[in-house]
Parts: structure tokens; C-alpha cells; sequence
């Protein structure tokens, strides 16, 4: 290190009497000018002066990853943490290092080692919120953006976030609230007004999620995924002429959106059009043959219409894409016992028992087949244990309507 000091003092790129704080203040001044380059160098000089600065390594190691040369950059980054691990800005940058290159697993413990290092650092908590997100560890992101929002409450995207956190963790409630803010500071983000449109539609505020997405529509006609969420807003009203409207126009302007055709589908079979429903449902089917969703309302369009066999064929595409889907073994249970195959159906309803142990329709269902086959102890049993199943889902419904009233 000492060779290479005075071969830059020889050169006349450093004075003999600069000191490595001397080298960075010069640094950090390029850097605010925009000279990437010169800081760089003034910071490999200060190195040479002073090699064992987590900080200057640091500040190398960042404007190397600005430039696009990430792997020199996490070297420094790592060098800066073999010098200080307690280094928080070493931490926080080899973290978004590792995040941006698609590496989250070594990535998110830099993050929380800076977080817990400086937890009133607003950029290190939402980084963190994000990166969990970003990995559907949504309960887990949740405390660094509420952390995020309470260090800085002007930052719409951060709000926007806590949004989408707190509703895949199923608080829809505080998910309008995290969305309204993210829309008050920033009212013309179309993505968290939508976001703010479907959080008030399943609070049943339907009304509301209309207004929002009807005014994305107005200043974006071309914002197609707003109009499927203004169909389904109207779908949650019972309007289902008014849905089916909505899809064909999202359809229209979209030919190929599997969603559209699917939601058109079940507005036609809300409207009693089956014959119609059942071309929207296959037509999304075709677009997206791995659609759960749309062979188990295809299949219930078949079985309305006592086209049995093919309602069980849907609802065992349904199940051999979704292994754990309650809802479907039930209907395939229903489906075969009515064509006579009761061992088979006994099968399916037991399988809806397991993955849906709280829809008393299982159990009832499975009670009269096991009466066909003269079962009757076990009959009285699954009947038995349905009606517990229904007087417990009735209690619980209780609790949550008392709670509502004394919430008022």
C-alpha cells in the first residue's frame, strides 16, 4: 500500500500531505457532481492510505455497483463487513446487491442485519418490506412497512405496499386504509386506486369500489384490468347485467384475457344463460388450460344441466390441478353418486372432508350416500358430525356480528 501511495504522489495525483479524509471529502464532492469516475479513483486512493476503512470500502463498492459492475461491488461490500460486521450501510447495500440480482436468500439477511443496526432508518426498513413481499412472506414484511410508513408517512409507494401486505395476510380493513393514504398522496397512480377499488369492494363497500374504479376509467379507458374489477364490483351488487357489460368491453379491447372470459362466464350463469356461460367458461379454458377455477364452474354449468359425465371430468381437471381443492371433491362426490358410482363418491366426499372439514355439505351428502349402501351407524355419524359443523359455523357467525354491533 505504501508503494502505490508514493507512485501517486511521483505521478502528481495525490499531494504527499493528503490524508485519506482528505481523499473522501474530494471523493464524496465528485460523486455529488456526477463524476462516478474521479470519486472511484479518489476512492482507491484513499484505500491505499487507509485499507482498513469498512466505510471507504463501502463507498467504493456502491458507486461500482452505479456503474453496473455488481460483482466487484459485493466484494467491497463483503470486504467493508470482514472489517465491521456492525456496519449498516455495508449491510443494507450488499442486501439490495444480492436482492437485485434475483438472490434472496442471501440478500434478506443483509437487509435485517441493517435494520436491526439502524431500525430508525427509513430506506433500510421499506428495502426489507420489500424484499419479504416480494417473496410472499407477506406477515413477515409487515412490520418493517408499518415501520417504513411511521419513519416517513409522505411516501405513497411504501403506503401502497403495506396495502397489498396487509391484504394477502387477509386485513382487508387496514388494507383500505394503507391504500387511501397511498391515493391521497398521490392521487393519480392508477395502480394503487385500483388497489384502494378492490380493498373497498371486499369490505363490502361496493358503491365506493365503483366510484374509484369508474374514475380510473375516465382519465385511462385503456386501464383493462379497472373495468374487470369494476365488472366483478358490480358482480358483488347483484348487477350482473351491468358485470357481463363491463367483461365484453375488457374482452373486446382484450381478446385473449382468460379472467374477462372467466368472469363473463359466471355473470351469464348468474343470469341463468348456461348455454352462453359455458362458452365463456371453455373459451378461458383454452386461453389458460391451467385455470382451476374455470373447469369447477364449467363443471357446475354441465351438472345444472345433468351433463354429468362431463361435470365430472371438469371437476377432476379442477382437482388434478389443485390437489387440495375442497370444493371441487365435493362436487365430483355429488356428481358421481347421482350417476350411481358410490364408491367413487365416497371417495370424493371424504377428500372434501379433509381439505373442507368446516362446509357441513360434505358431511350430509356423505350421510345419505352411506343410508343408500345400508350403512347406517355410519350414516347417523356423518350426519351427526354435520350438523356440529354447522351449528359451530353458525356460532362463529354469531361472534362476528356481536362484534360488529359493538363496534358501532
Amino acid at each position: 500500500m505504501r508503494a502505490l501511495v508514493l507512485l501517486l504522489v511521483l505521478l502528481g495525483i495525490v499531494q504527499a500531505s493528503d490524508s485519506a479524509a482528505d481523499l473522501e471529502s474530494r471523493a464524496a464532492a465528485l460523486q455529488a457532481k456526477g463524476d462516478a469516475a474521479g470519486a472511484l479513483a479518489l476512492y482507491e486512493q484513499a484505500l491505499a492510505l487507509d485499507p482498513k476503512s469498512a466505510r471507504l470500502q463501502d463507498e467504493a463498492g456502491f458507486i461500482l455497483a452505479a456503474r453496473s459492475r455488481r460483482n466487484e461491488a459485493i466484494e467491497r461490500f463483503e470486504r467493508a463487513l470482514q472489517l465491521n460486521p456492525k456496519y449498516a450501510p455495508a449491510q443494507f447495500h450488499l442486501g439490495v446487491a444480492y436482492w437485485l440480482a434475483q438472490d434472496a436468500a442471501r440478500g434478506i439477511p443483509h437487509l435485517q442485519s441493517a435494520a436491526a443496526l439502524a431500525p430508525d432508518n427509513f430506506e433500510y426498513q421499506n428495502a426489507l418490506g420489500e424484499a419479504l413481499k416480494s417473496q410472499a412472506e407477506f406477515a413477515d414484511a409487515l412490520p418493517h412497512l408499518r415501520a417504513a410508513v411511521a419513519l416517513d408517512a409522505k411516501r405513497w409507494a411504501t403506503w401502497n405496499s403495506l396495502g397489498m401486505a396487509l391484504q394477502k395476510t387477509g386485513d382487508w380493513a387496514g388494507a383500505v386504509e394503507a391504500y387511501q393514504h397511498a391515493v391521497d398522496l398521490n392521487p393519480g397512480d392508477s395502480d394503487a386506486r385500483n388497489n384502494l377499488g378492490s380493498a373497498l369492494v371486499n369490505t363490502r363497500r361496493a358503491d365506493e369500489g365503483v366510484a374509484q374504479f369508474r374514475r380510473i376509467l375516465e382519465a385511462d379507458p385503456s386501464f383493462n384490468m379497472a373495468r374487470v374489477n369494476l365488472g366483478s364490483a358490480y358482480m358483488r351488487k347483484g348487477d350482473f347485467d351491468r358485470a357481463a357489460e363491463q367483461f365484453r368491453e375488457a374482452i373486446r379491447r382484450e381478446p385473449k384475457l382468460a379472467g374477462a372470459h372467466y368472469d363473463l362466464g359466471v355473470a351469464l350463469k348468474n343470469k341463468d344463460d348456461i348455454e352462453s356461460a359455458k362458452v365463456e367458461l371453455t373459451r378461458a379454458l383454452e386461453l389458460d388450460p391451467t385455470f382451476a377455477e374455470a373447469h369447477y364452474t364449467l363443471g357446475i354449468a354441465y351438472w345444472q344441466t345433468g351433463a354429468f359425465e362431463d361435470a365430472a371430468k371438469q371437476m377432476q381437471a379442477a382437482i388434478d390441478l389443485r390437489a387440495d381443492y375442497g370444493e371441487a371433491y365435493f362436487m365430483l362426490g355429488t356428481v358421481l353418486k347421482q350417476k350411481g358410482d358410490l364408491a367413487g363418491a365416497e371417495t370424493a366426499l371424504r377428500s372434501a372432508i379433509r381439505y373442507r372439514p368446516d362446509d357441513p355439505g360434505p358431511y350430509n351428502t356423505l350421510g345419505q350416500l352411506l343410508r343408500q349402501k345400508g350403512d347406517l351407524e355410519g350414516s347417523k355419524a356423518m350426519f351427526a358430525q354435520g350438523e356440529a359443523v354447522k351449528e359451530a359455523k353458525e356460532a362463529e357467525l354469531g361472534k362476528m356480528l356481536q362484534r360488529k354491533d359493538d363496534g358501532k
